[in-house]
């Protein structure tokens, strides 16, 4: 059954090998062979978006094809003539693709680690120690148990919808913009309040090295003794105000003069942002949030499958 389930779906696990192996060769030229400099430009390009849509787009592909096109050629009703049930049928397809799914994203992580540490070196030589690549979302995405976890989404996503809607290519087109979505939603609301956020305070708005090497969610001017804005006021709408009108009226141009407004005023600058320290932290409970939609989406499946007819 095993060896029935990988040569029905040879073409696609092959196609999918092959696109990392590719991908591979392009990370280690960068990476390696072109210097640590050549790699920060193809980061700051531009071209490594290709990378952010790599595990939805291999995840999809090997889901959508798995159940849908056995459904397409109508092969599944052999199958089912071979005194081997659905459940056992659906469970041998869906764990040799899984299986090879989740190894070539794991494969690709490794590759992904190595190359964003080549990007970050170079980015603390162009910046003067700037390091934080992993735990800004620009790396983020790239590293990490994250990216296993969008695979496995994306794969059980393009399976649920490939039992449900039973054409491969409509599959993946639908799959898409779910993917999207959840990768957004995730990102830009969820993420940010998985673990709870650090707070950097100063007078003048200067930040700490933690602050530059970290993910800054919200900084601003805030009332003393605040490390949020009070009721009523926002990030971008605090007390700045007070401060730049003590700032115009005293002509303060030093630090101390800033910090004498600030004080002045009853205000300090906060950052809120989530350090490096809280990278593992994120990556877990991003990786879980994952796999958890993923499990949700094999219950679709198999609630799918049982109700095609032989």
């Amino acid at each position: 059954m095993t060896w029935v389930a990988w040569r029905v779906q040879r073409p696609q696990l092959l196609a999918a090998i092959g696109a990392v192996v590719i991908l591979g060769i392009w990370l280690s030229a960068t990476g390696l062979a072109m210097g640590h400099s050549q790699t920060w430009k193809y980061w700051t390009d531009g071209e490594v978006y290709v990378l952010y849509a790599l595990p939805g787009v291999l995840g999809l592909v090997l889901g959508a094809s798995l159940l849908a096109g056995e459904m397409d050629h109508c092969t599944h009703r052999l199958a089912w003539t071979q005194s081997i049930t659905r459940t056992r049928w659906l469970a041998f397809k869906l764990l040799v693709a899984g299986i090879v799914a989740a190894g070539m994203a794991t494969a690709l992580t490794v590759l992904l680690e190595w190359w964003t540490g080549a990007v970050s070196l170079a980015a603390s030589t162009d910046s003067g120690g700037f390091s934080g690549i992993r735990i800004q979302p620009s790396g983020f995405d790239l590293t990490g148990l994250v990216v296993v976890g969008y695979t496995v989404f994306a794969f059980m996503l393009g399976s649920a919808l490939g039992a449900v809607i039973r054409h491969p290519g409509w599959a993946f087109a639908s799959g898409v913009p779910v993917f999207v979505f959840c990768r957004v939603v995730v990102q830009d609301w969820l993420r940010p309040h998985l673990v709870t956020a650090a707070t950097y305070a100063s007078l003048t708005g200067f930040s700490s090295k933690a602050v530059e090497n970290g993910w800054v969610l919200n900084s601003g001017f805030v009332p003393a003794g605040r490390t949020s804005p009070a009721p009523g006021q926002t990030w971008s709408t605090g007390p700045s105000t007070l401060y730049r009108s003590c700032s115009i009226s005293s002509q303060a141009q030093t630090n101390a003069g800033q910090a004498h407004c600030a004080v002045v005023a009853h205000i300090h600058y906060v950052f809120q942002f989530q350090p490096e320290s809280h990278y593992w932290a994120l990556q877990g409970a991003e990786t879980a949030i994952f796999l958890g939609m993923a499990l949700l989406l094999l219950g679709v499946t198999v609630i799918a499958v049982r109700k095609w007819t032989a």
